[in-house]
């Protein structure tokens, strides 16, 4: 017995058990993680400038950082950012890159281009990532002791941090809760004016007195050693001499006062609202989040504890991991039972039911072994992979076994062939996606493809082998002599129906046309731009049908009406969340005060919701953040048995209630549903924005300001103003004198001079850190009189300004002003985002940005500069490269089919079934509200490879039967042989997605890939009985 050409049976069953041995092995090594990493290689070089404006920070520091750097071999991409008193600049690489030696690298150049940037400029830093910048916090401890804080942190420092630093795949650990001390100088305002002396001349003694610099370079025999001048004295701060005021030294002792104490805290992080002392573990993207938390509580259970300090485990993210990855395991188990039960329940035979579990199971061992060979782990995303190809391999062993059995011929497999390689191509166009929409859909569909393949193999040699040692029977049941006759009368229609079908092939089309539709929604109102380049023949025809004003004034009912399903589906997706990502249901609370206000009193409110929320017992953890006072962030998780009930949705109710009731403070309520709560009636969001990109930052925003002027023509537009680019960041308000020179220059005082006069009994800031006990103290210096200048004395306390004093009232005013906005650079293009509120719906809102795109593209904006609406619709920013891949998708189906078939005809026929698939898509999202994400879109690909499958193998079947009977006799004979295993591929596909369905529309990825495959695949199946005898048979 051979199971191949010159191999024999037993050596091919050999061979594979081999193979699955290896799988077993591989197994246990896989990376088992939830969700996939993201692969981008970055590198990020980040400085403090402070004092310096965003402007001064990114023309002094990050554009020569820039340009030094622009030739860094294997870089990809260069995004910068400058702030006011910082910026950084990230570079994207190859990935292949050698992030090691590319960081060498950019070390280097920074060090020899050092002297450039300006004085004051921190030393560049230098940070890599090759995994993507998306870490996730693991697990959190929570430390309480009768010891003092200083103490518990210094025990955790010294004895934690390290050792759980050390386990692998942990990224960052951080401690939260202590705050550390500093040593305050209060400087007498009124006594140091008196004896002359500036905030800025005590700062600088401070400096002076604890400053180190190197002088010189010495050489001793063969080494050569740096010569360092620093003050050795003992001496505490009240010994520091500030100035010689009258012959007479003054010290800091004099004019000042000093202790040392707690920091203001500059943010909060709180765990259930307690103020405990937190460990937080976060791991890298990449890694097994189970099993490094393991480890870290293995580590954790090896270090001496002394008694009076308890550690506790506060949040542990990896069991809801666990919880979510024995979910998926589970369905897929259930998967695999309920296409095996299908099996046998059609064939009613254990034997042909253990040969496809048998093969099944060769199949997924040969492919875990590739998977770790590829570097493939296992997550959410390759499960539904692995899942999703169970029906396929089965449909492929289905197919070989019956074949085999009827004819013990190979000649079915190029059939089987053709097939999968439909499906293969349809998955590859994925990686034609940009990186940020495929990085989840990657190992998904190298998981079907690799699955794919190793099903080839196996139904090419392994099921023949297995079938000689194992055969099973042609046919599990007998056809009664009633069941031919109805096989004969059925066949009888269904040849009256094919020859109906011939003669009347336009109305067939004429069908589909109607129920598909014509995508019109999806035409532009005009094509060309005749201001940048004249109109091309075909664009002044294509103008003259869309300006056609029957049609023009009533578009969107036209389009409505022509483009039947499409067009409801186009409506529903533009509210989909197509980047969604798979997580619990999360209810997110975010509030904030006015500027000005300070983060202890932001804290204060954010504890006072903490109270509410810690009266539910239904909620699991929340996690609350304080970063300033104008964000802060509750982020609530309920329990796994509340998750998807309506409890969460109750509690967003009163918690929107609460938040109504709290004054001062601004609240966003949001997650659980779709509905969403804000009572910020001055909100810093604007709900639209244009985006201005342009090389010349200067230009960039007097284009913007036209902008702003055009917009605040629209009467719906309010409080348009020019934001950073990506839309997150707007100008703070500060507080900005406006002096009056004039003035100034009859009184003889510069605004320098006023400006000096202004900063002393103002001045707090840190002016050095200081080595203590093996840590560094900050030292700040801050003015007694600080305090008490609030707006209105800045305005009218007379300050001493050269020979006399002066009020500010007299020569200026002090006002709130925007202060100068983050600047954000791409591949040396700058990008300014114009936001603004528009009143008003959607589609009036969308008119309104279109129009203003058009007018700064075609009348403004030099070449150079562009103007894009900023829209985060992924459907309506890239309709164009969507469709277009799809019709690639069938481009290359229809290539493969006509190669296989060596005719247009078959395979045109069988085309017909792809369109048709995708009219139950449109049903399924267009009239049923569920949100179209990724998944989604996996559908729509999955569809193109596998709706053709059923007409590959009957095309084939027909086209290798009797040759001497008429085409469309031959054709329904064919269908009776094949009808089975067509029928038991189809149906095993859609079982193999049902448990998918079980968690609902909720769920991520998992139900609208299920639910728009099966809705697919059944209407594929109405095209395979009406559609595809009628046009692949000739006419008689």
């Amino acid at each position: 017995m051979t199971g191949g050409k010159g191999i024999s049976s037993f050596s091919v069953l050999l061979i594979m058990a081999v193979a699955s041995f290896i799988g077993i092995v591989c197994m246990t090594r896989l990376n088992v993680q939830y969700v996939p990493p993201q692969g981008n290689n970055t590198i990020t070089v980040s400085f403090l400038y402070p004092g310096a404006s965003s402007r001064v920070v990114e023309a002094e520091v990050t554009s020569r950082i820039e340009g030094a750097l622009a030739n860094i071999r294997s870089c990809t991409g260069i995004e910068s950012t400058s702030y006011d008193g910082a910026g950084f600049i990230e570079f994207s690489m190859d990935r292949k890159a050698d992030m090691e030696a590319v960081r060498f690298e950019i070390a280097s150049s920074i060090r020899n281009m050092w002297n450039s940037l300006p004085e004051g400029c921190y030393y560049p830093s230098i940070s890599l990532n090759a995994h993507g910048t998306r870490t996730q916090t693991a697990i959190a401890y929570f430390i309480t002791s009768s010891l003092e804080t200083r103490e518990i942190a210094d025990f955790v420092n010294e004895r934690l941090v390290y050792p759980i630093s050390s386990v692998k795949g942990v990224s960052s650990v951080s401690f939260y809760g202590y705050t550390p001390y500093e040593w305050v100088i209060t400087f007498d305002y009124d006594r140091a004016a008196a004896y002359g002396i500036q905030a800025s001349d005590i700062a600088g003694s401070i400096s002076d007195y604890y400053r180190e610099d190197v002088v010189g370079m010495v050489r001793n025999g063969d080494y050569t050693y740096a010569v360092k001048l620093k003050n050795d004295s003992k001496e505490d701060f009240a010994e520091i001499p500030v100035k010689n005021a009258g012959g007479r030294v003054i010290r800091l002792g004099e004019i000042a006062t000093f202790s040392y104490q707690e920091s203001v805290p500059r943010s909060y992080y709180r765990i259930n609202g307690l103020n405990t002392l937190t460990l937080s573990v976060d791991v890298a993207p990449d890694v097994n989040m189970i099993s490094v938390v393991d480890e870290v509580n293995e580590k954790l259970s090896e270090i001496q504890i002394p008694e009076e300090i308890s550690i506790v485990v506060g949040y542990d993210s990896s069991e809801y991991v666990r919880e979510e990855l024995d979910k998926v395991y589970l369905r897929t188990a259930l998967c695999l039972l309920i296409l095996l039960l299908f099996v046998f329940a059609v064939n009613r035979s254990w034997k042909y039911m253990t040969v496809i579990a048998i093969t099944l199971a060769v199949n997924l061992l040969v492919s875990v072994a590739l998977y770790f060979f590829f570097g493939l782990g296992i997550h959410i995303y390759t499960l539904a992979g692995i899942t999703v190809s169970l029906g396929i391999i089965i449909d492929n062993s289905i197919v070989m076994i019956d074949h085999w059995t009827r004819f013990r011929s190979r000649s079915v497999f190029p059939a089987i062939l053709s097939s999968v390689l439909t499906t293969v191509a349809a998955l590859l166009v994925i990686f034609l996606l940009p990186e940020s929409e495929r990085a989840n859909l990657v190992d998904f569909s190298l998981v079907i493809v690799i699955n794919l393949c190793v099903s080839l193999l196996v139904a090419y040699l392994f099921v023949p082998a297995l079938l000689d040692y194992f055969p099973v029977d042609r046919d599990a049941f007998h056809s009664s002599v009633r069941r031919l006759r109805r096989t004969v009368r059925r066949n009888a229609r269904y040849e009256r129906y094919i020859f109906w079908g011939q003669r009347h092939r336009l109305l067939l089309v004429l069908l589909f046309i109607i129920v598909f539709g014509l995508p019109t929604v999806l035409l532009p109102e005009k094509f060309g731009n005749e201001k940048t380049a004249p109109l091309k023949p075909y664009e002044k025809v294509l103008n003259k049908i869309v300006g056609w004003r029957p049609y023009a004034s009533n578009k969107d009912a036209i389009d409505a009406l022509l483009g039947s399903t499409f067009a409801v589906f186009h409506q529903a997706i533009s509210h989909s969340d197509f980047y969604r990502e798979p997580s619990r249901p999360e209810l997110v609370i975010t509030a904030s005060m006015p500027e000005g206000c300070t983060v202890a009193q932001l804290n204060d409110v954010i504890k006072a919701m903490e109270n509410f929320l810690a009266s539910f017992d239904e909620i699991e953890t929340f996690q609350s953040s304080v970063r300033s006072s104008t964000a802060a962030t509750i982020g609530v998780l309920f329990k796994p048995e509340f998750e998807n009930t309506r409890i969460p949705g109750r509690i967003k109710r009163e918690v929107v209630d609460v938040a109504k009731d709290f004054g001062g403070a601004n609240w966003n309520v949001t997650g659980i549903d779709n509905n969403s709560f804000s009572n910020d009636i001055v909100s810093k969001y604007k709900n639209s924005g244009i985006v201005l990109t342009g090389y010349n930052f200067d230009e960039l925003q007097r284009y913007g300001e036209i902008l702003i002027d055009f917009l605040g023509a629209k009467r719906r537009v309010s409080g348009p103003e020019i934001w950073s680019g990506d839309g997150d960041f707007l100008p703070k308000l500060e507080f900005g004198v406006n002096y009056d020179f004039e003035k100034l220059m009859a009184n003889g005082i510069s605004p320098y001079s006023y400006h000096q006069s202004l900063y002393s009994p103002l001045y707090s800031s840190t002016v050095l850190s200081l080595p203590e006990n093996g840590e560094y103290i900050d030292v700040r210096l801050e003015s007694s009189s600080k305090d008490k200048f609030d707006v209105w004395n800045v305005d009218n306390t007379a300050v001493q300004t050269g020979e006399g004093k002066m009020k500010l009232s007299e020569v200026g005013e002090i006002a709130k002003q925007r202060s100068s906005i983050v600047i954000m650079r791409r591949n040396q293009s700058y990008s300014i985002n114009v936001r603004y509120d528009f009143i008003g719906n959607a589609v009036l809102a969308e008119k309104t940005a279109e129009d203003a795109v058009k007018y700064m593209n075609s009348e403004i904006l030099p070449v150079g500069y562009h103007a894009e609406k900023d829209n985060y619709s992924w459907f309506f920013d890239s309709k164009e490269k969507y469709v277009g891949l799809i019709l690639l998708v069938i481009a290359l189906i229809f290539v493969i089919c006509t190669v296989h078939f060596n005719s247009l005809r078959a395979p045109l026929a069988i085309i017909w079934m792809i369109p048709i698939s995708f009219i139950g898509v449109f049903i399924v999202f267009g009239y049923t509200g569920f949100n179209f994400d990724n998944g989604g879109f996996a559908a729509f690909v999955m569809l193109s490879g596998i709706t053709v499958n059923a007409g590959i193998y009957m095309i084939s079947a027909w086209r290798s039967y009797r040759r001497n009977l008429p085409e469309v006799r031959r054709y329904v004979r064919a269908l009776n042989i094949k009808i089975w295993p067509i029928f038991l591929t189809v149906v095993s596909t859609i079982l193999g997605l049902i448990p998918f369905l079980f968690d609902g529309p909720r769920e991520t990825f998992w139900f609208s890939f299920a639910i728009g495959t099966i809705a697919g695949l059944v209407f594929a199946m109405i095209g395979f009985f009406l559609y595809l005898p009628v046009f692949a048979c000739k006419k008689r």
